[in-house]
């Protein structure tokens, strides 16, 4: 089978989509990617979610960081500025916020480091850049096999 290099905003999308699934209590609404820029767009399932919020905002980063041949922080600007309105929600003390971003940080590494968990998120990515959006139904067929 031929590899195909899957670019790294491919990676960073699926990375959210995967996580928000994980988390469940994200829906994921589509997926679109045109070479250049990708996004996300969910809508927030319920109550208080900041540490899912959390994490799916690192997610994009920290996926294309680990997966993609070519990463780049172009990508993470928005996710960053997220991240950080988010911590905020949670504490406003810094050693607070820095320990629940560094759990964020873990829970999303630990996702990726199970093999099957990184298939899915490298499937998400390769079909995302054949077809350019995926729908909720897509990323949830993706999820489920």
């Amino acid at each position: 089978m031929e590899k195909v290099k899957i670019d790294a905003v491919a990676y960073h999308e699926a990375g959210h989509a995967f996580v928000a699934v994980m988390t469940n209590k994200i829906r994921v609404k589509k997926v679109f990617y045109d070479g250049a820029e990708g996004y996300t767009e969910t809508e927030w399932l319920s109550g208080n979610i900041n540490f899912e919020k959390l994490c799916f905002f690192l997610a994009g980063e920290i996926s294309e960081y680990r997966l993609s041949e070519n990463f780049s922080e172009i990508n993470s600007g928005i996710d960053r500025k997220n991240t950080e309105d988010v911590l905020f929600l949670i504490s406003g003390k810094r050693e607070e916020q820095y320990a629940f971003w560094l759990k964020a940080i873990k829970t999303v590494n630990e996702w990726i480091d199970d093999p099957k968990n990184a298939e899915k998120i490298k499937r998400i990515a390769k079909d995302l850049m054949i077809k350019s959006t995926l729908s909720e139904e897509d990323i949830r067929a993706i999820m489920s096999e």
